[in-house]
């Protein structure tokens, strides 16, 4: 009987402490800013962790730091960092590179005082996760020939509407 309780118990208490650890990584994974902006409310002024790419380029904000906005799921979300932290970044997401991903701790702003009621995140902490660089893309032969294509017939209409009207004008 006494090896069941035993055996009871550690069970339980490696079960438990298994639980608190997926509970701990889960609290301190990183959120995307589609998860940050449907946010409950009631999480304002709370220590929150996101993470996206970095895109645009970093703004000056009034009364000191920048703005830079990060990107996920579709979703951009304003950070507000110190110009240190702004300086870190190398590249920004646009048509020709991907920016680097960035991971943010901060406290979430519903309606932030300091920054006329806009929604954002104040950073305290701010690491660069993934660097981006120059982005790739392919040549497609076929849309330049389609391009081409659409240019000559575009002529074709502009010529027969000039002959139209100047025959009319004789």
């Amino acid at each position: 009987m006494r090896r069941i309780v035993t055996t009871v118990l550690l069970a339980s208490a490696l079960l438990g402490a298994g639980a608190s650890a997926a509970l701990a990584q889960f609290a301190t994974a990183p959120m995307s800013p589609a998860e940050v902006v449907v946010i409950d409310r009631v999480r304002d002024g709370t220590m929150i962790t996101v993470q996206g790419e970095a895109i645009g380029e970093h703004l000056r904000a009034m009364g000191g730091g920048r703005w830079v906005n990060i990107l996920g799921d579709d979703v951009g979300l304003g950070i507000w960092v110190t110009d240190e932290m702004a300086e870190e970044i190398e590249y920004f997401g646009d048509y020709r590179h991907d920016g680097d991903i960035v991971r943010v701790t901060g406290i979430l702003n519903v309606a932030c005082e300091q920054h006329g009621g806009e929604f954002d995140v104040h950073a305290r902490d701010f690491e660069i996760v993934e660097r981006g660089g120059p982005r790739e893309h392919d040549i497609q032969p076929l849309k330049g020939l389609i391009g081409i294509a659409g240019l000559a017939v575009a002529f074709g209409l502009w010529r027969h509407y000039v002959r139209r009207r100047d025959r009319r004008l004789v």
